[in-house]
């Protein structure tokens, strides 16, 4: 198999292995290096009721694949995952933690916090204190975090090295949308935690602005409607900005307080979502680039209330119509497709038959996410746009996600890469719709290359620039 280079645009390994830090002993499930093929148990509770309980992002399964570049996601749980009116305590704490695997006392904690800034700060440090290099199967493995697209060429040059770059998903880590639980949003407090964030050593690279639960800043899509009445996701869901949500935008995008911390538009309510394109496009210093970390696409038109996409897509707002994708390649930003099966199709198209070969199982995967790249180029093609040049891997891997059949762990990313190669060839030799030439006749290779990796070098170079003065003293 050809050896393969990989990034990965929005990546948990820390939501466990910090999650076990709260144990009441101590083991390996709180090393972010941990080691462990996804079993046969695993992989049968994973088809049969798609529970995730395996680990499949740590330092050494990312290193073992040819991961370069993660874009490792800081995240603390909102509370509304774990305390409602009706359902709070220990019990719900048990089922959270069957269905998260982030541990049982991590849970009860949760739900007793009053302070995503704090907890933010804990999760970085558990980060950063992770062991730089461990010897797997004979040969040592490193990772480090890189700063600027000057650490990105290094880390290129450097084998069996894992390059970190610190984000965050859901703008609630200032503090706020907390109100319901007795802690009005101050907004005093949140600005100053985004200066205190910006003085970071090192600093998130974007943000995930919306996450699943109202934040006062902005609304969110629904995203947890499988969970039923275990969460209630309706305060903000569905609108627009809030005039602290715009000075939040503000002070992230600003270069006078520090380098700009991006915005990713996952999670974002249509409305959210239709109001930071208009006011991008006004913004006096230029369009910033807008992020899409782990999304996927409808297949249709916002303006379309009826599904009208590709049948195999899943239509739900938290997904991106075609208005969306344009916005973000032409504000020169960056769509990276996630890997969780229940954003990428309907139920009848991403289920997992209990009686299948494992080259089966992976072929139909990666003609689910070819799906989604080819749907992404035509659209691109037929508005006089690269077809091939914006898209990447954001694969939500730890997120509690359901991962696509044997795609499980970052370790399936060759096999998957080599699959993938074999769809964009016979697409590519095919009598395809792509007008443009540049985009008809791209080499097959070259394109599984910009997706893999190559276009998140060239987005990096152009946006990942030195910190400035301001922070360069900082902590």
């Amino acid at each position: 198999m050809e050896k393969y280079a990989f990034a990965d645009w929005h990546v948990h390994p820390n939501l466990k292995t910090f999650g076990h830090t709260f144990d009441s002993t101590v083991s390996n499930k709180s090393d972010l290096w941990r080691y462990k093929k996804p079993s046969a148990v695993s992989k049968l509770l994973n088809r049969l009721f798609g529970l995730t309980r395996m680990y499949q992002s740590t330092f050494s399964s990312m290193n073992l694949a040819g991961v370069k570049i993660a874009f490792v996601s800081l995240y603390p749980f909102e509370k509304g995952f774990f305390v409602n009116k009706q359902y709070c305590g220990p019990k719900t704490a048990f089922f959270a933690d069957l269905i998260t695997g982030i541990g049982y006392r991590r849970i009860r904690h949760l739900q007793k916090q009053d302070n995503y800034f704090e907890e933010l700060k804990a999760e970085y440090e558990f980060v950063l204190s992770a062991d730089k290099e461990r010897k797997i199967s004979g040969r040592d493995y490193r990772w480090k975090i890189v700063e600027d697209w000057v650490g990105i060429r290094q880390i290129l040059d450097d084998k069996n090295i894992l390059g970190v770059i610190p984000t965050i998903e859901g703008s609630h880590v200032f503090n706020s949308g907390l109100g319901e639980y007795g802690k009005p949003t101050c907004a005093a407090e949140v600005m100053n935690n985004i200066l205190e964030l910006k003085k970071w050593k090192h600093p998130p690279f974007f943000i995930t602005f919306g996450h699943n639960f109202g934040n006062d800043f902005c609304g969110h899509a629904p995203s947890l409607e499988k969970l039923g009445p275990l969460v209630n996701q309706s305060h903000q869901c569905q609108e627009g900005f809030t005039p602290l949500g715009w000075d939040v935008v503000d002070s992230l995008l600003s270069d006078k307080n520090g380098r700009p911390i991006l915005l990713d538009l996952k999670h974002m309510s249509l409305n959210s979502r239709k109001q930071l394109y208009e006011w991008n496009k006004r913004r006096s210093e230029g369009m910033s680039p807008l992020i899409v970390s782990h999304g996927a696409v409808t297949g249709g038109s916002w303006n379309v209330t009826k599904k009208t996409g590709r049948a195999i897509f899943c239509p739900d707002e938290i997904n991106f119509y075609d208005e969306d994708i344009l916005e973000v390649v032409r504000s020169g930003g960056f769509f990276a497709l996630q890997l969780d099966a229940n954003r990428l199709g309907i139920s009848k198209v991403i289920r997992k038959p209990l009686l299948s070969s494992g080259r089966a199982r992976l072929t139909h995967s990666c003609r689910i996410i070819w799906a989604h790249l080819r749907h992404i180029a035509e659209l691109l093609d037929r508005e006089g746009l690269p077809a091939w040049d914006h898209i990447g891997i954001g694969s939500d891997f730890d997120g509690t996600i359901n991962p696509l059949d044997e795609i499980w762990t970052s370790e399936d990313f060759p096999s998957m890469a080599e699959c993938l190669l074999k769809e964009i060839e016979a697409y590519l030799d095919s009598p395809n719709s792509l007008k443009m030439l540049t985009n008809k006749f791209a080499e097959p290779k070259e394109v599984l290359s910009k997706f893999l990796i190559e276009n998140t070098l060239r987005f990096l170079e152009r946006n990942f620039k030195e910190k400035t003065t301001l922070m360069s003293y900082a902590d």
